[in-house]
């Protein structure tokens, strides 16, 4: 009875709001959930294994060059102080190639980001970062040793215990020496690699997953049964970028041949920045990633395993406008999977979620909030809660800050009810 007024009274009062809401950079109201970013912070990135707590980090800016990566837990719904793991002016501050931060059991464990080099605009290496000294003091690791001024980043993690992670990242030692002509030489393409990096400094067990990948898409990494999977877009003969995984077995240490996860063929002669995502429960894997295969219909999709990523099943059709990609996807504790993506509206984009259950699509588009359909708007992020859904993006005016909502589980079930109810009456008569 109390959730029906809260819902009823939120419904009501939307009916108030005016059009002008809607040409806001922000959550929509009944979805609004404060933060603990200030004015200036941009780039989110969510992090949740427990269901119960959910570690955000991002980067502030503090000065002309001068950023600062900082991260959050929110417990019980709260916030907790935020805490700083870098500050300085070295940072490679890029809208789709952000920093990151994983937990285990509740206890933040490392962060990545990204360091400038010299060699030119897109010499950098990767740093990943574990917390000493009570977090007061983040100690610096660098996973790759080739010593080139190429692009190393795109970086995915997972916690393996609370001395050591295993990462993938995308790798431009082989770009070094590219001339613009020589793009299409696979012999001087980008590779992803992995590693586990632990937390007195060692790096080990170093990998090539794929030894040609597209140049600049985010992967993804998450932990399965027995293993871990890796998804990114690849990079085929005739520059068709479709989506791979590739499957690491904990036991042996080693990776399987990649394989596409669907045969879009997209074909493009750059990268279309606008990597895949994945999420997992036990076995069940699910998929999203962002097509313009076919010239006339741009596509998110998300499609479903049920066998640990060995296949996959028929790809669902997520979007229902003019989407953008920038996707994201996590799994709730029912086992049912959540995405979102961003869409053009007028002049904003608008940010979506879409629930997948049982490999059907299970809820209709949610409108969740708005932002700018620019790049500097970056990628929003999710994590699937025990109770909701909470999202992160970033607005960019009339202030860069990061933006939360969150999704209530509870409302979802509301709705369901009542249709449940309104089709018995319907019958009935």
């Amino acid at each position: 009875m109390i959730l029906r007024t809260i819902v009823i009274s939120i419904l009501c009062l939307l009916i108030f709001i005016t059009c002008n809401d809607d040409e806001r950079q922000r959550p929509v109201f009944e979805f609004t959930v404060s933060n603990p970013a200030d004015s200036g912070s941009r780039f989110p990135y969510l992090y949740s294994e427990d269901g119960e707590t959910v570690v955000m980090s991002w980067l502030s800016r503090i000065d002309e060059g001068m950023f600062a990566l900082e991260y959050s837990t929110r417990i019980d719904g709260r916030w907790q102080v935020p805490g700083l793991i870098h500050m300085g002016q070295d940072f490679f501050t890029n809208w789709a190639d952000f920093p990151s931060v994983v937990s285990k059991n509740g206890e933040v464990i490392a962060a990545h980001w990204l360091k400038k080099i010299e060699g030119g605009p897109y010499a950098y290496d990767v740093q990943i970062s574990f917390p000493a000294e009570g977090e007061r003091h983040w100690n610096h690791i660098t996973p790759h040793d080739d010593g080139t001024a190429t692009e190393h980043g795109f970086v995915s993690m997972i916690a393996l215990d609370k001395e050591s992670v295993l990462a993938i990242w995308l790798d431009g030692r082989h770009t070094e020496h590219r001339a613009h002509d020589e793009y299409a030489d696979m012999d001087q393409a980008m590779t992803l690699r992995s590693a586990i990096v632990r937390r007195d400094g060692m790096v080990e067990n170093e990998r090539v997953i794929d030894d040609t990948v597209c140049d600049c898409c985010q992967t993804d990494l998450v932990e399965v049964n027995g293993g871990a999977i890796a998804v990114y877009r690849d990079r085929h003969e005739g520059e068709i970028r479709d989506i791979s995984v590739a499957r690491y077995d904990f036991a042996s240490g080693e990776w399987s041949e990649p394989a596409t996860v669907h045969d879009d063929g997209w074909q493009i002669s750059g990268c279309p920045v606008n990597g895949p995502r994945v999420a997992a429960d036990g076995d069940n894997v699910a998929v999203a990633w962002y097509t313009e295969a076919d010239e006339d219909e741009k596509k998110v999709l998300a499609s479903v395993s049920y066998d640990g990523g060995q296949t996959f099943e028929t790809p669902l059709i997520l979007n229902t406008g003019y989407p953008m990609g920038r996707v994201d996807i996590d799994v709730a504790p029912d086992g049912s999977f959540y995405a979102s993506w961003m869409e053009r509206s007028d002049n904003l984009a608008r940010v979506f979620l879409r629930k997948i259950e049982d490999g059907e699509l299970t809820t209709d588009v949610i409108h969740i909030g708005s932002t700018s359909m620019e790049r500097n708007s970056g990628f929003p992020r999710i994590a699937a809660l025990n109770d909701g859904v909470m999202l992160a993006w970033t607005q960019t005016d009339p202030i860069y800050r990061v933006r939360t909502a969150f999704y209530n589980y509870e409302v979802e079930e509301y709705f369901e009810e009542q249709a449940g109810e309104l089709s018995s009456r319907t019958v009935e008569q």
